[in-house]
């Protein structure tokens, strides 16, 4: 591996481990991304400046979950302190807030931005959907009996949803009937969970693996094993590459349709922290990655150093 890395945009995000991101769409003002961390703060930072626009405050606990709405500017946070919140990304001021029994872990909006999913990493946890015009009141509550749930997002048009468990299941649950209409099981636990851009295809990156499948008939499209852990996976909106990360700080770019090494390098951690999460942006421009030491680094999709591509 090259010691270039391409050039970057590095900020410092949260005084403690950043825990998820969110873009939002590209507006005329241009793309934006929300950011939580254990430090129980939120921040929506312009992605073109790299200013911060927003701050998230109120949180009591640690902040995991968020999810920027792609069509209104409202961001969802979910936090240990067991509350589910709804911000204005332009003000920061918080315009709802959800409680619940269970530390919130993820949380996911609707592309009307009606709706909320939230979720919880506890065992014998709930997923539930919220009517944001409704205040507090739950509309539904999916029962998962075993572990905790990881991640969710929605799909097929809101009219269903993708969760990610500690049970090793990903599972595609209809809105409606409340039903599971299809299941992967996994060797590990997925450690992300991102549709794309095109509705239908779903990334997951899980131990030494990266799979992608449709979101409608859950059909595998691909499946790459890597040679090392997998701490994240994001597809290009294009479809045309995918990045990973591992536990060692190092960043990989693949091409989507091969499976083949574009080019990998030592990202902005040092010893003793982990990359925790990483994700294109909505043009597909550049990426983003986060870390325990509460940095987000922005990396250009089209690397401006040269980087030698060996096996990862």
């Amino acid at each position: 591996m090259a010691s270039n890395v391409p050039f970057r945009t590095r900020f410092v995000a949260h005084s403690d481990s950043v825990a998820e991101m969110s873009f939002s769409p590209k507006w005329e003002s241009g793309h934006y991304l929300a950011s939580v961390g254990r430090d129980g703060l939120g921040n929506v930072r312009c992605c073109g400046t790299g200013q911060i626009v927003s701050s998230l405050k109120g949180h009591q606990g640690p902040v995991s979950g968020v999810s920027f709405c792609v069509n209104a500017p409202i961001v969802a946070t979910g936090s240990e302190d067991r509350t589910a919140r709804i911000w204005s990304a332009t003000s920061g001021h918080e315009l709802e807030q959800f409680r619940h029994k269970k530390m919130v872990a993820s949380v996911a909006l609707d592309t009307e931005s009606k709706r909320m999913l939230t979720s919880s990493r506890q065992h014998d946890s709930k997923i539930r959907l919220y009517d944001l015009n409704q205040g507090q009141e739950c509309l539904s509550v999916y029962r998962k009996n075993q572990r905790g749930v990881r991640n969710v997002i929605f799909c097929r048009e809101d009219r269903s949803f993708i969760a990610s468990s500690y049970d090793r299941t990903v599972e595609l649950w209809d809105i409606s009937s409340g039903k599971v209409s299809h299941q992967i099981r996994l060797p590990h636990h997925a450690k992300s969970l991102e549709l794309c851009a095109d509705g239908k295809t779903v990334t997951i990156g899980y131990g030494e693996s990266i799979v992608f499948f449709n979101a409608e008939t859950f059909n595998i499209l691909g499946h790459h094993r890597m040679l090392f852990k997998v701490m994240g996976a994001s597809l290009h909106p294009q479809k045309n590459s995918f990045v990973s990360a591992d536990n060692r700080g190092v960043i990989y770019k693949f091409d989507y349709d091969t499976g083949n090494l574009q080019y990998k390098f030592k990202s902005h951690i040092q010893a003793g922290d982990n990359i925790t999460n990483i994700k294109y942006s909505p043009d597909g421009e550049m990426y983003a990655s986060c870390s325990t030491n509460g940095l987000i680094t922005f990396w250009p999709q089209t690397a401006q150093t040269s980087i030698t591509a060996g096996p990862p």
